[in-house]
């Protein structure tokens, strides 16, 4: 509709809305919403050597981590997380005790996400209250996340997680 300057009245409005539609479409978000899809190991030697050198770990807490970290694996595909332990023994006591395997599959929501990092929102599996994960990125197969909590009845044990993607 033109008004009596002969300007488009609607085009002011117009111009947001394309806008709009076209962020949907940027390079940039896509590559974010990318980030994490693909199925990611363990690092074991990225992760015990961080934790050996920063976090307090008693003996008996690095023999048992030691023991377990390296084996899991995460699937992220659009919108669902699948979880992967294997079986496998474990270090306690300085006595290998079987560890038995477990498998979940959630879904996830991203919340934020940038070169540096992405934060997903999932149900917790012991609670099944909504939780935030934080993952870092330092390269674009490589990322860790912080293993602690501020959950009173879980020892927090300020760790990193490393893992690689692997497919």
């Amino acid at each position: 509709m033109r008004t009596a300057g002969g300007t488009r009245r609607n085009s002011a409005m117009r111009c947001p809305a394309l806008l709009l539609a076209l962020s949907f479409f940027s390079p940039t978000l896509l590559a974010c919403e990318n980030q994490l899809i693909g199925t990611w190991q363990s690092d074991a030697d990225a992760t015990m050597s961080f934790n050996r050198a920063h976090a307090k770990l008693e003996k008996r807490q690095d023999d048992f981590l030691a023991s377990l970290i390296g084996k899991m694996t995460l699937e992220f595909t659009r919108g669902e997380l699948h979880l992967r332990m294997p079986e496998t023994e474990v270090r306690v006591q300085g006595k290998l005790k079987p560890f038995d395997s477990f498998e979940e599959r959630k879904p996830y929501r991203t919340l934020f996400c940038s070169q540096r990092m992405a934060v997903i929102e999932t149900k917790q599996t012991a609670t099944e209250e909504k939780g935030v994960t934080t993952y870092f990125f330092i390269g674009p197969d490589a990322m860790w996340v912080y293993g602690g909590t501020n959950d009173p009845k879980v020892p927090d044990l300020h760790i990193r997680e490393y893992f690689r993607r692997i497919r």
